[in-house]
């Protein structure tokens, strides 16, 4: 089991609606397994390396790849993110002895249990000093390599705290005001869009130090990666292995200073930028044309969703895709898929019930200066959890408790919502970092018996206690994955209109 703390989450409350809607919380997170995933698409036969067979896994559009062994001189890994290690163990076994070397930066507190491939264990979200220790290794390592050698990149969500290594003349802790940036605003394009032109590794750089090896680059996302086609991608992405985009340094100048977080920019590099400072421009797409490079994606959200329907269709009820949400504001998101929910209760529309509506995506929460303890599943929860409970000033549909019946539950793949243990040095005695949370039409009720003010916790961005002290936080550990978050709410029969 990958839900670790069932038996709690299903001691109170809706305890048979929380046993369906964790049930397809498990099966969706048991679909996303980067390493089962990973074994399915790379296989040896003899002295033949075989890449392919799952056409859906295919972004680069160039087709199943058979590699002769005995043509290949050195085999590297490497890479980094909140979900590579357990895809480094897969290419472990499937290569053997033919790997030469190889290195991956993953997240503290995960462990490490390769073997052959060396382990750094690095901050998120917010780099330190051993994130940029495990780039530098990683960089040793593809310097090495030449033009009869192979290399495995495997990068992840989370690559961006994971796999630093500022230019010259900017430092570690520039690139931590610009992640912290990016957390006060909730809003990860801080980093990805600023970062970029400060790093000797991301916007494709780590793929000139590859070449002229050939590359085989294995990519996890929260979205289904844009496929090319057969032809070379010509936008960007946060992914350090992928093509830099056409994008010029003077346009991206333009686009940032739009934002509201313009000034906020280190001043150094928000200096850099405004002078067009040569150093900062992205490497050429040209020299990406002639790489010998592919792009498979074993890993991704359509995968934990197609399964989460599957096991709710299995449990007797509708399995209902909504879609997935990047980026967007999470009380935002509460807001709409709460009236939706009502809608559904209520009218039986667009769904008739037993329905679980079903969505991905990660969710973006701006916590300013607030300092408590939480995550954006956690926080979704909650406040979809104001808006089931049966106390007055929170009832719906004038007054009515159409939300008594269902269960909402949400989480992130990669069983840390929020910062971690990085920022939890305020945590009480026993606490352990969530994965996400889960509520019913009984939460409200039972925060305010035990003392619990959710209106006043969500203002602070502190979530994770009021899930603890109400025992609804999932726990799952390390899932090993990185898929974005699954968000399920349940709602197992229409309201019969009468109040309880």
């Amino acid at each position: 089991m990958i839900i670790k703390n069932w038996e709690q989450l299903t001691s109170h409350g809706n305890r048979p609606g929380r046993q369906i809607a964790l049930s397809i919380l498990e099966a969706g997170l048991q679909a996303a397994d980067p390493y089962e995933n990973t074994r399915k698409l790379i296989r040896m036969d003899g002295h033949w390396l075989l890449v392919g067979g799952h056409p859906e896994m295919d972004v680069s559009g160039f087709g199943d790849e058979v590699i002769d062994l005995r043509r290949v001189r050195h085999i590297y890994v490497v890479g980094a993110g909140k979900a590579v290690q357990r895809q480094a163990r897969a290419l472990e076994e499937i290569l053997g002895d033919r790997l030469t070397d190889g290195a991956i930066t993953a997240k503290k507190g995960e462990g490490c249990y390769l073997e052959r491939i060396h382990v750094t264990e690095g901050a998120h979200p917010v780099p330190d000093e051993e994130s940029i220790a495990g780039a530098r290794r990683i960089v040793d390592i593809v310097r090495r390599a030449g033009e009869d050698d192979l290399v495995f990149t495997i990068f992840s969500d989370g690559s961006s705290s994971l796999f630093p290594l500022p230019a010259p003349g900017y430092t570690l802790d520039d690139l931590r005001a610009l992640f912290k940036l990016a957390i006060k605003w909730g809003n990860q394009e801080v980093i990805v869009r600023v970062n970029q032109h400060f790093s000797q590794v991301n916007a494709g750089r780590i793929m000139t130090l590859i070449d002229p090896a050939r590359s085989i680059n294995l990519i996890m996302c929260t979205v289904s990666y844009q496929r090319w086609g057969g032809r070379l991608h010509t936008g960007s992405s946060f992914v350090p292995s992928w093509p830099p985009g056409t994008k010029s340094l003077e346009q991206s100048v333009v686009e940032l200073r739009r934002e509201p977080w313009w000034e906020e920019i280190p001043e150094r590099m928000r200096l850099a930028l405004e002078r067009l400072d040569p150093a900062c421009q992205l490497p050429d797409l040209e020299r990406f044309r002639r790489m010998r490079l592919s792009y498979w994606q074993p890993v991704d959200s359509q995968q934990m969703l197609a399964a989460a329907a599957r096991k709710a269709e299995e449990m007797g009820v509708r399995g209902a895709v909504l879609g997935l949400w990047s980026l967007a504001n999470g009380h935002e998101v509460a807001h709409i898929l709460s009236g939706m929910a009502r809608q559904v209760a209520v009218h039986g529309t667009p769904f008739e019930p037993p329905v679980a509506l079903l969505s991905t995506g990660e969710l973006s929460v701006p916590v300013g200066t607030a300092n408590g303890i939480g995550g954006r599943n956690q926080e979704f929860v909650l406040d979809m959890a104001r808006r089931l409970g049966p106390i007055p000033g929170w009832a719906l549909e004038n007054g009515l408790d159409v939300g008594r019946d269902m269960v909402v539950a949400s989480v992130d793949s990669d069983g840390t919502d929020g910062p971690g243990t990085q920022f939890n040095r305020d945590a009480p005695e026993g606490f352990t970092c969530f994965a996400g949370g889960i509520a019913d039409g009984t939460t409200l009720e039972r925060a305010r018996e035990l003392g619990i003010d959710l209106e006043a916790e969500l203002r602070n961005h502190n979530s994770s206690i009021p899930l603890w002290r109400l025992q609804d936080g999932i726990y799952t550990g390390n899932t090993g994955t990185c898929a974005g978050d699954l968000r399920v709410i349940l709602i197992p029969k229409r309201y019969d209109g009468e109040d309880r």
